[in-house]
């Protein structure tokens, strides 16, 4: 099961901290009680290095978020990642989505 961590930030940031499996056992979830109606300040920091196991769900609810982020007129940093995370995003091919985080 993931757990994500929300925290805003007096820098006029928000932070998000994913960790565990995030896996279509708790995707609708996680967007019903963190992501759906979230404010979010003007930068948005993402922390994905405790995600231990993730599949085309959780992906999804990234890739939601990251849209969500761009929606409120934000902009967000993937600050750190995980080989689990790594390996899926080349696979699809979303390095432009993570990057600087992913390193090709």
């Amino acid at each position: 099961m993931a757990t994500v961590k929300i925290t805003q930030k007096r820098n006029n940031s928000t932070e998000i901290t994913f960790s565990g499996e995030l896996t279509i056992f708790c995707a609708m979830e996680i967007y019903q009680e963190h992501l759906q109606k979230i404010k979010l300040k003007p930068k948005v920091i993402i922390k994905l290095s405790s995600v231990t196991e993730i599949d085309t769900a959780g992906m999804q609810i990234l890739l939601i978020l990251f849209k969500e982020i761009t929606k409120q007129s934000g902009k967000y940093e993937v600050s750190s990642i995980n080989d689990v995370i790594s390996d899926y995003v080349k696979l699809f091919n979303l390095e432009n989505c993570f990057s600087p985080s992913i390193k090709t």
